[in-house]
């Protein structure tokens, strides 16, 4: 799946800039290329202070100016994924139909379902905005819209549940769906809110010693392998006197998993973690002085892109129903000179 994003985001990106070169026509070239009274200053385009990177390379916009064939690309990319997830859903979790129901599921996985719709509204709305800004629409704008149609496929997912046989539309569910999506255009004019982000840390537990859900029949429900964060650089919170000291890219986060899910849940172990953390885009390098435009520049966007998700880091974590445990790279379990951790 990463494969086939990267080959796609290349192709929009070249016929982004395609447009711009053809034939080497002026009038091509300035029909594409914004006016610099329309676009944002890259100096200006900043979140949790440092650069933030575009699909395409491309500076971002005041004001829309859009691009026909980018926003096909844009609208096919987006259409793709929804059609292949309602599929590979369908043949799993929806394979069963019923009549419409509501079931209000609350204590369902014991809280950690309610964190992954708030993640999956999060990062649907990112993605989505970032495909329509690579399409030319301004940048404000594109934010919202993809907040809404973040809003839109995860509601399209409840409504999906509702007539499921084994399943129900859960009000709660579309509640958190929405504080996903509202909590991402906030970040967008709320700047200390940018140093503070969701992130999931998916590793499937039987890598670590664990059993995954017995009813999960995706990776997507299987919430004994999932873990989520909240993610907060530290740098911007530390007084100015030991701000310096302190790594741009370091950053701290809090989690919550539960370990041993299945049937009503009676063996489940709640887990609270606590973990350092990595800010990839402060840590990797601007790939634009690395391999050159346009590689470099969508490299950047993914190494943008991948930093909501967690990757393993030393951690403590506190268990329901076992003493707390040290880690050096959370969830896995090493053993390094006779001891293990």
């Amino acid at each position: 799946m990463w494969v086939a994003l990267c080959i796609a985001i290349e192709l929009f990106v070249m016929l982004q800039q395609g447009n711009a070169t053809v034939n080497g026509s002026e009038e091509c070239t300035s029909s594409f290329q914004p006016d610099s009274s329309i676009i944002i200053p890259w100096e200006q385009f900043t979140f949790a202070g440092h650069q933030r990177y575009t699909i395409d390379g491309m500076p971002p916009l005041r004001q829309s100016k859009i691009n026909p064939w980018t926003l096909s690309v844009a609208g096919s990319l987006y259409v793709g994924a929804m059609v292949g997830l309602h599929f590979y859903q369908k043949a799993t979790i929806w394979n069963e139909r019923a009549e419409f129901r509501v079931i209000e599921d609350g204590n369902y996985a014991r809280g950690v379902d309610k964190l992954g719709h708030i993640y999956g509204a999060y990062v649907m709305s990112y993605y989505s905005g970032e495909l329509l800004q690579g399409a030319g629409i301004a940048y404000h704008d594109a934010m919202f819209y993809g907040a809404l149609m973040g809003i839109v496929y995860q509601s399209y997912v409840e409504f999906q549940d509702g007539v499921g046989k084994n399943w129900g539309f859960s009000p709660s569910d579309f509640a958190y769906n929405l504080i996903g999506s509202a909590y991402f255009l906030l970040q967008q004019s709320v700047q200390a809110l940018q140093y503070v982000s969701p992130k999931w840390q998916y590793i499937p537990a039987h890598w670590y010693g664990e059993h995954e859900r017995a009813e999960g029949k995706t990776f997507i429900d299987d919430y004994s392998s999932s873990t989520f964060f909240l993610s907060v650089k530290l740098s911007p919170f530390m007084p100015p006197a030991v701000r310096s000291m302190i790594p741009r890219w370091l950053s701290f986060g809090i989690g919550y998993g539960v370990r041993g899910l299945g049937g009503n849940n009676g063996n489940s172990d709640r887990r609270l973690i606590a973990s350092l953390d990595v800010d990839l885009v402060e840590l990797m390098p601007d790939f634009r002085q690395v391999i050159g435009h346009p590689v470099g520049s969508v490299v950047n966007w993914l190494v943008q892109s991948f930093n909501y998700f967690k990757l393993p880091t030393p951690a403590i974590e506190w268990r329901e129903h076992q003493p707390p445990r040290l880690y050096l790279l959370y969830p896995l379990k090493l053993t390094i000179g006779g001891m293990r951790l």
